[in-house]
């Protein structure tokens, strides 16, 4: 494979034809360029539209692979004139349209309404994007309740994993940045990450080599809000919403507070966001299992609750300086916090049954746990656009920090009969997380000419992590430590690598190829069980994308990539996290790096539709397993390696114009998921299912400045594993939104999982487990957001994106 792609990478730069353009650069009335501008190509037989662009940060623009025929062109912004050129023919030969002038039209900037808006969700050729600034039904959700609305990902509730195409190993980033927190402190801050700071969501299915290899299944990239306008401006905006749940805590409530600023002027960028809200929120467990041992049976009919609550606070800031024309200093720094409790109850019925005769005890759990999260990081970086248009040179420095702390205390009460207990166990653990990271990247952009353009870079990353659990047991009036429980571990992860990206245009294709070395030394120790498991391996990953637009209105795309998911801290973690007396979760420091080789193949038809097959291979698949100790009836989850697994799909997008204000995206996903491996859990595993979702997002554009959107989701059976999701399951959500152009503002009012048919409900029945799963949660809300923006809002957009926008998109390769 390494000789493959080398081979192509030297054929790349070997070939060189022409490609046929329409280009220009765009200037207002003062001689400045105009960033950011809408470009529309028209042929010119009647206004028969041909395709879009919008100018760079120097007002330049190109149009690339047109046809041979009669065009004009159309420039727009709002407050400018709008320009049209003339008509002018393309044979075999490119076309500059020189300096373009827009004029101002000061009345316009003043009456201007803007009716139309950008979809909720948008396929891009190699990309599905969730709009979310704008987005009515999206309005007053969390960033992890908009990911369940989001075609093609399913949110599993039960173990906090965020899954696409029915695959683990999603690899979350904000503002291209890594996310380095367990499953369970991820979900807690994409639980508390508003719409309000939202711009838009990206998901990539097969980044390229520029990217890092972590993702067995892709990147999801959260796009902070930043404003682009010169001169003082910002917004506020408030939400408050409620939860609605039957036979739950009747305190749901969530509001949150945010404040955007940002000043722009021609040298200096400067922006921040605050926010700072309350939440609360509800979920259950029903667990039913039954175990056999020494001819005594037991059935177990769990059923737990958890109800919690908490502040959430976040700051960011950072500002942007224009050394000269092409080179950019950004500085950014932001931390965010959440400090909350979680109080849990329950009722675990066990019947045993001895000899013929049944025999009924109970146990009532409790449980009261504080929580404290923070993350905050630090950026520098340096941006260099080179003389040759589209060159450039960039380099980040970052640093990421988290600490979680955890203190919980159970309780556990025993009885044969409701009156009185008849054992009472206690035991308290303290749970502290510190995550340091730390990180270096250079990257290199260079156009050798118009067709054949060439990327590289370094990057040099350290992750340091130190978990120092501690357990303790309540005997006779005072805590002792539990030394078989407390565990001490501490993890290290250095990760050097390098990457060639060569992309190439001929005629109606377009190629790109890549390779990427990543080397890595990991350190997983354990200083109270004296368990060290250290690694040290070297790994190639290439990717290959070819396009080929066969006509005007039908393209087909070719793609394969390779990609590594290493085990984080949490899973290696040999610690013993207590559910209750018989269910617990414990990590296995064993736990080896999974590799996956993914190939995609689409159909698109007027850069709208598509159609698309995708098939992966996973070698080594980190996944989750329950397994059952008959003689002590208790219950465990721990990671372990799957031999192989096989995933194929079937991917449909359709967007849709009913009519001139009804407007629908619409998708569907088929898949079939086959797991392997001899011995799992003490059985042999061979299943595969096929399953499907299917996603509907409406948008309607109402008088009155009024707008309405309704979507639905829905996910099919399916199987994960060794568990089986036995029932569907789905949501309706919708919202209405009032615009006051006047006063700049809006009001939005939207509802979440109207019917409650979002909940799993799942079933075990592998080896010698019986188990059948139910989990409710908080899916249910009513959220009323108002949004207010003030200071120059209508004025030119900026000459320059702000530094965090100039940070690479990619997936990292520590642990999350």
């Amino acid at each position: 494979m390494k000789t493959i792609l080398l081979t192509l990478l030297v054929c790349l730069s070997a070939v060189a034809q022409n490609v046929r353009t329409v280009s220009g650069k765009i200037y207002d009335e003062k001689g400045e360029t105009l960033p950011f501008v809408n470009v529309l190509l028209f042929k010119s037989n009647g206004t028969s539209f041909y395709k879009a662009v919008t100018s760079d940060e120097d007002g330049g623009f190109v149009f690339d692979q047109v046809d041979n025929d009669s065009y004009y062109v159309k420039v727009t912004s709002v407050g400018f004139m709008e320009w049209q050129s003339e008509v002018f023919e393309i044979k075999n030969q490119s076309f500059e349209l020189g300096k373009i002038v827009l004029a101002e039209n000061a009345k316009m900037l003043e009456a201007v309404q803007v009716r139309g808006k950008k979809p909720f969700v948008e396929q891009h050729i190699d990309k599905m994007v969730l709009n979310v600034e704008n987005s009515i039904v999206s309005s007053g959700s969390t960033a992890l309740e908009i990911l369940e609305k989001a075609p093609g990902v399913t949110v599993d509730r039960q173990n906090d994993q965020i899954k696409i195409k029915n695959k683990t190993g999603v690899v979350v980033m904000i503002d291209g940045k890594i996310t380095y927190m367990s499953e369970e402190a991820l979900a807690q801050y994409l639980n508390n990450l508003t719409s309000d700071q939202i711009e838009s969501i990206e998901i990539i299915t097969q980044p390229s080599s520029k990217y890092e290899a972590a993702g067995n299944s892709g990147v999801i990239n959260i796009k902070l809000k930043k404003n682009k306008n010169f001169g003082t401006n910002g917004s506020v905006s408030a939400s408050a919403a409620s939860g609605w749940l039957p036979d739950s805590d009747p305190d749901l409530f969530r509001g949150n507070l945010n404040l955007n600023l940002n000043h722009r002027n021609k040298k200096w960028n400067l922006f921040g966001n605050g926010n700072i809200g309350r939440s609360r929120f509800y979920s259950d467990n029903d667990i039913k299992r039954t175990t056999t041992y020494a001819g005594v049976t037991t059935e177990f009919d769990q059923h737990a609750e958890r109800v919690g609550g908490g502040k959430f606070y976040s700051i960011r800031g950072g500002a942007d300086y224009l050394l000269s024309d092409r080179t950019t200093l950004g500085v950014q720094g932001d931390f965010n916090g959440w400090d909350g409790f979680m109080v849990g109850d329950g009722l675990t019925k066990m019947r045993e049954i001895r000899g013929g005769e049944a025999f009924n005890s109970y146990l009532l759990p409790t449980s009261e746990r504080d929580m404290f999260n923070a993350n905050f990081s630090g950026n520098f970086n340096l941006r260099h656009k080179m003389r040759k248009a589209g060159g450039e040179i960039s380099f980040d420095l970052d640093y990421s920090g988290f600490r979680a702390d955890s203190k919980q205390e159970l309780k556990n009460e025993y009885y044969s009969v409701y009156s009185k207990a008849d054992s009472v166990t206690r035991q308290y653990m303290v749970q502290p997380t510190d995550i340091d990271l730390y990180s270096a990247k250079l990257d290199f952009v260079y156009p050798a000419n118009e067709n054949l353009k060439y990327e590289w870079g370094l990057k040099s990353s350290f992750v340091d992590t130190d978990n120092n659990f501690k357990y303790q047991n309540w005997v006779l009036g005072n805590w002792e430590t539990d030394l078989n429980r407390t565990n001490h571990f501490v993890y290290k992860e250095y990760i050097n690598a390098g990457y060639v990206n060569a992309s190439y245009k001929w005629k109606n294709w377009y190629f790109q190829g890549g390779l990427r070395l990543e080397h890595t030394i990991s350190d997983g120790e354990s200083f109270t069980t004296k368990e060290r498991n250290k690694r040290d391996y070297l790994n190639l990953f290439p990717t290959l994308f070819v396009q080929q637009k066969l006509n005007d209105n039908n393209s087909l795309k070719y793609s394969y990539s390779r990609r590594i998911d290493r085990p984080n801290y949490q899973q290696l973690n040999p610690f013993m996290f207590i559910l209750d007396p018989y269910t617990y979760i414990v990590g296995n420091p064993f736990l080896k790096p999974q590799f996956t080789d993914s190939y995609e193949f689409t159909y698109t038809f007027k850069d709208q539709y598509s159609a698309g097959l995708s098939f992966s291979d996973t070698k080594g698949l980190i996944f989750q397993v329950l397994e059952q100790d008959d003689a002590t009836k208790t219950t465990y989850q721990t990671n372990s390696n799957l031999k192989g697994t096989q995933n194929y799909s079937v991917n449909f997008s359709a967007p849709y114009a009913i009519t001139k204000w009804w407007n629908s995206q619409n998708s569907l996903n088929v898949f079939y998921q086959h797991y392997k491996d001899a011995d799992v859990a003490g059985a042999s595993l061979n299943k595969g299912k096929v399953a499907y979702n299917f996603n509907t997002n409406h948008s309607f554009l109402l008088p009155k400045n009024w707008s309405a959107e309704l979507s639905m989701w829905f996910n099919s059976p399916a199987l994960y594993g060794i568990i089986e999701v036995d029932k569907p399951q789905y949501a309706v959500n919708g919202g209405i939104q009032k615009s006051f152009p006047q006063k700049n503002s809006k009001l939005k009012l939207s509802f979440s999982d109207l019917f409650l048919t979002s909940f799993f409900g799942g079933k075990i029945n592998y080896a010698n487990m019986n188990v059948d799963l139910g989990n409710r949660w908080t899916s249910r809300r009513i959220s009323l957001t108002y949004t207010w923006n003030f200071g120059n809002q209508n004025v030119k957009v900026s000459r320059r994106s702000t530094g965090n926008d100039d940070l690479k998109r990619r997936a990292a390769s520590d642990a999350q």
